[in-house]
């Protein structure tokens, strides 16, 4: 006996396949109640009717909150990396427990504390300084036995040098009579950090000692797990050391060595970070310029010089700008550089990407210029290939090359002032000594030039290759030679 028409419709309803709503069966419609469809309506029995609708329900919210984790998820990401990364919510590091390296304390006259003479690199020397028209003449001679590859530190009237043997050792500044040794056993190629009674030295296979200035006994020693190349710099309680083959820079509680934060750079750690009002200013093995909190090593902008310009000397800062030379040796000739830059701007997010892209539509014809990257003041081309990092005193900055060129430069425009041609192979960076600078060569000779017209002023003649760049403790001109297997000279000069 066949089932009642009207109880068999009654038991039906219509299903809608996109949205599982549950369409009345007896009103006549093409189209689905709740979402409209028109091509999804299917007649279907209640009870399999309820089972479907729930499931196409679940499908549809599980679809739906698919798609909001797919757009939100990312976004809420982004808003972490910004909060992280340009904000500093995250917790700050630990404090160093001493202020070691006070940067607010002028260092007294005659003191060349740390390589380049402090914690903005600068590399001149305070007065007393070199006359513009005496040559000095030599005081007394100091043969290591090892190659000296890196200038001496001068403080509290002893002057601290290292050795490629490993030897560290102080000398008495008037007398050059030896007044300690400390011997590693390590390969050492750094200028010393003096501060407070301790004088801070990185070994090459990554060893970080302190030691007392008095005696040379050891303070503190810390292992690193890679190399070390660049010397160390001690400022307000942070030593800055570099793990060269993690292309880190560290810094350490200069009392203790323990480390308080780490950076990690584009490549290779090679020369002494600058510090200055709050900021680290570190280079690397490119053309990147890096600047960092120096109370938490976060980062606040990047400068790049451009592909094939390597920023591997020492940056110097002031307190208005930046400076930095790039090699350029590329095949299109001369392309080296002297930067000015202004190193307190903050990145924002996505900067380096929108920079790349406008740079490209610039070079593809889709945009009249290029953009100005952040921070730039000025940059100059100079006629030469490997420039050294500059020396800077007042408004001039001096770059010498490898070949021989040395360059004056307004320091707060770049304009080149005057240019001097030495014609010789240049050893050394400058260094800046009042009304002279001074530059080192193959022949060992320091060449004192003019700092307002480039002109040559004397020349002191040594024994051997001037090894590293010259410094100046108030009257006492001390030069690093290969003569005799490594030679540190002392010239006496009397006073301007």
């Amino acid at each position: 006996m066949s089932a009642n028409p009207s109880q068999s419709e009654e038991a039906n309803v219509l299903l809608c396949r996109f949205c599982g709503h549950l369409n009345d069966l007896s009103t006549p419609a093409s189209r689905c109640a709740q979402c409209g469809a028109f091509s999804g309506l299917e007649t279907v029995a209640a009870a399999e009717a309820q089972l479907r609708s729930r499931r196409v329900r679940l499908d549809f919210l599980r679809n739906r909150l698919t798609r909001v984790a797919i757009v939100v998820l990312p976004l809420l990401g982004l808003l972490m990396y910004v909060l992280w990364a340009y904000t500093g919510l995250p917790p700050d590091p630990p404090q160093p427990s001493t202020a070691i390296g006070d940067t607010s304390v002028v260092p007294a006259p005659g003191d060349w504390p740390q390589a380049n003479g402090g914690a903005t690199n600068s590399s001149a020397a305070g007065l007393p300084s070199l006359s513009l028209s005496d040559a000095p003449e030599t005081l007394w001679e100091y043969t290591a036995g090892a190659p000296i590859v890196a200038p001496p530190a001068v403080a509290g009237g002893r002057v601290f040098v290292t050795a490629e043997d490993g030897s560290v050792v102080a000398l008495d500044r008037d007398t050059g009579a030896l007044l300690w040794r400390y011997d590693s056993g390590l390969l050492a190629a750094v200028t010393p950090a003096i501060s407070d009674g301790l004088v801070f030295v990185v070994f090459k296979p990554g060893v970080v000692s302190a030691l007392d200035e008095t005696t040379g006994d050891v303070v503190w020693s810390k292992r690193l797990p890679v190399a070390s190349l660049p010397s160390p710099a001690v400022a307000d309680g942070r030593l800055f050391v570099a793990e060269t083959d993690r292309d880190r820079l560290l810094a350490l509680d200069a009392a203790t060595g323990e480390t308080l934060w780490d950076y990690r750079l584009s490549d290779w750690v090679v020369a002494p970070p600058a510090v200055n009002d709050g900021l680290l200013i570190a280079t690397s093995n490119d053309a990147r310029i890096h600047v960092l909190n120096v109370n938490t090593g976060k980062l606040r902008m990047i400068y790049n010089a451009g592909e094939g310009r390597w920023t591997r000397g020492s940056p110097v800062v002031t307190d208005d700008l930046l400076h930095v030379s790039s090699n350029g040796v590329r095949r299109d000739g001369n392309r080296a550089r002297v930067w000015g830059i202004d190193y307190r701007g903050h990145r924002y997010p996505l900067e380096r990407p929108i920079y790349y892209v406008r740079t490209q539509l610039a070079v593809w014809g889709f945009a009249k210029q290029p953009p100005v990257q952040q921070g730039t003041v000025w940059s100059t081309r100079i006629a030469s290939k490997q420039p050294y990092q500059p020396a800077v005193s007042d408004q001039i900055a001096v770059v010498a090359d490898a070949a021989g060129p040395v360059f004056g430069l307004d320091a707060a425009n770049g304009s080149i002032q005057w240019e001097t041609d030495l014609s010789v192979d240049v050893t050394t960076p400058a260094t800046i000594a009042g009304p002279v600078a001074l530059i080192g060569d193959e022949h060992g000779r320091v060449t004192a030039l003019s700092v307002a017209d480039g002109s040559q002023q004397w020349t002191a003649t040594l024994e051997g290759p001037v090894a590293a760049a010259p410094i100046v403790a108030g009257d006492l001109l001390l030069v690093p030679t290969a003569g005799n297997g490594g030679t540190l000279t002392a010239l006496k000069s009397p006073l301007p």
